[in-house]
């Protein structure tokens, strides 16, 4: 009965394997797995408490790119928030501010027997910041809160020279006939760990693609470079989007470091039929809009591992692609979360329904406009001050022409 918080996979009891459960359930799945492995044969079940800790594992990896609860520490990342009980763990550290596979797991250790976790419940964020500072610690997470204009002024020579490369290495935007294409990219440090790539396939149709490297400034804009490079090889080989996905992390996965990890929305859009396909690797989803459609506002994408997390066939079936078919105004906006952990002064976050709502405000605008739009009103809201590398991407169906009369 143990199975990851988005039920997606299984812990197989006698061997602790994660099985990806299919369409047809945890039953089915469990049947035809202990079937081929033959495990149960030996009749020893591992731990209740071995095969939770396992499951933890899983859900922290899947959850702690999307959830800034979770990545709480003590100023000198000696010790962890416990966000589901507010208590304050010695001993799990996060070296040099890296949240690698021993911090992840001694996080998961310290859940398994933490019932407070069972309810699944998380604290709010500024009374896990307050109890840190009643422990004689204020509290600072990795997004720190700096001032955008102070960074930029205080870039030296390499160090705009980085940003220039970076702004060069990503791909200039296309202009299909009946869509308008847009990005607003803003990194934290001059140079960040976001990245996009919009390029034609063999077959015709356009990639598209957002990605967020864990981490801000340079070392994270390392790994872009890389990330773009191999995506730009693998999109040469390969028209089927989840193909390209799991070959992208099978390729850059050895080039990262320890408990680093990218999460990355990609999508295939061809302009012909204007049939769209999307996939997430550890991505929020994306938004689909569409005043004229019954269904007004929409979340795009199904849930997946992000990439380098793990390879070969445990990430390929993580992969799940939707398709479906846009219509004339619709517009399909994804993000980094940077824009949605802006924080304001007292530490609250601008959060989903003030990003849905900066979308649909800005939902007439050219879609250049529009992610502008949003990136003004995420700074409105801190004040200037974001505290991650902050992207912003938009695709508008143009209305169809009316025939011209005679």
């Amino acid at each position: 009965m143990i199975v990851t918080g988005d039920n997606g996979q299984w812990i197989d009891p006698y061997s602790g394997q994660a099985v990806p459960i299919g369409s047809h359930g945890r039953a089915a799945t469990a049947r035809q797995h202990l079937g081929e492995s033959g495990a149960w044969r030996t009749g020893e079940v591992l731990p209740l408490q071995q095969l939770e800790c396992e499951r933890w594992r899983l859900d922290l990896n899947r959850l702690i790119p999307i959830e800034q609860r979770l990545r709480v520490f003590l100023k000198d990342n000696r010790g962890w928030m416990n966000p589901y009980s507010g208590e304050i763990v010695q001993g799990i550290e996060r070296p040099d501010g890296k949240m690698t596979p021993r911090t992840v797991w001694q996080m998961a250790q310290r859940l398994t027997v933490c019932p407070h976790a069972r309810t699944g419940r998380l604290l709010d964020l500024q009374e896990l910041l307050n109890r840190g500072r009643a422990h004689g610690a204020e509290q600072k997470t990795q997004e720190a809160v700096g001032s955008r204009t102070e960074q930029h002024a205080a870039l030296g020579h390499d160090l705009a020279q980085a940003q220039q490369v970076q702004r060069h290495m990503l791909s200039s935007i296309p202009k299909p006939p009946g869509f308008e294409l847009a990005v607003h990219l803003s990194a934290h440090a001059g140079v960040g760990g976001d990245f996009y790539e919009i390029t034609t396939l063999q077959d015709g149709r356009i990639f598209i693609a957002l990605g967020d490297v864990s981490g801000h400034g340079v070392q994270a804009a390392l790994v872009v470079a890389t990330a773009l490079k191999t995506l730009r090889f693998v999109a040469r080989s390969t028209s089927d989007l989840t193909e390209l996905v799991c070959r992208f992390n099978d390729e850059i996965k050895p080039d990262l470091v320890p408990g680093q990890f990218i999460t990355l929305f990609a999508a295939t859009l061809d302009p012909t039929t204007r049939a769209f396909t999307c996939l997430r690797a550890g991505h929020h989803p994306a938004i689909l809009v569409n005043l004229a459609r019954e269904e007004v506002m929409r979340r795009l994408g199904r849930s997946g591992m992000a990439i380098g997390l793990a390879s070969g066939q445990v990430f390929a079936q993580s992969m799940r692609p939707i398709s479906l078919q846009l219509e004339p105004g619709d517009v399909i906006v994804q993000s980094t979360d940077g824009a949605l952990e802006a924080m304001d002064e007292a530490g609250v976050e601008w959060g989903e329904a003030r990003y849905l709502a900066s979308v649909l405000r800005h939902y007439e605008d050219s879609a250049q406009e529009l992610v502008d739009g949003i990136n003004q009103d995420a700074c409105s809201y801190a004040q200037g001050k974001i505290g991650d590398d902050l992207t912003v991407l938009c695709l508008t169906v143009l209305p169809e022409e009316e025939p011209a009369e005679g």
